[in-house]
């Protein structure tokens, strides 16, 4: 695992202990749409349609997005998560270097 890897997991699991953070793809893309979201994670491994639909949106509405090289259960481990997690929409980046993991893809 490389050294940005490691380090995007570490500001992952911050932002989720702060709790400033939603999870799944209905509830993040409800976050995106209403203008709460100030970044999205997304599994690498999800639905075609809802990575095209999450980019979509968040372009739209100027949300940085930014892909975690994992499954979406490895997304859920890292979150403490005893269970899958598609997508996770960051609610307040303060405090947090998510930013510097943004990919421009």
């Amino acid at each position: 695992m490389s050294q940005a890897s490691k380090d995007l997991e570490g500001e992952i699991k911050n932002v989720v202990k702060s709790g400033k953070v939603v999870l799944g793809f209905k509830r993040s893309l409800k976050a995106i749409l209403l203008g709460r979201a100030k970044a999205v994670i997304v599994a690498s491994k999800i639905p075609r349609s809802f990575y095209e639909d999450i980019r979509r949106y968040a372009t739209l509405g100027g949300v940085p997005v930014i892909n975690f090289n994992g499954s979406s259960k490895d997304l859920g481990l890292v979150c403490g998560k005893p269970f899958p997690v598609t997508v996770i929409a960051v609610l307040d980046l303060s405090g947090t270097r998510l930013l510097d993991f943004v990919s421009s893809g």
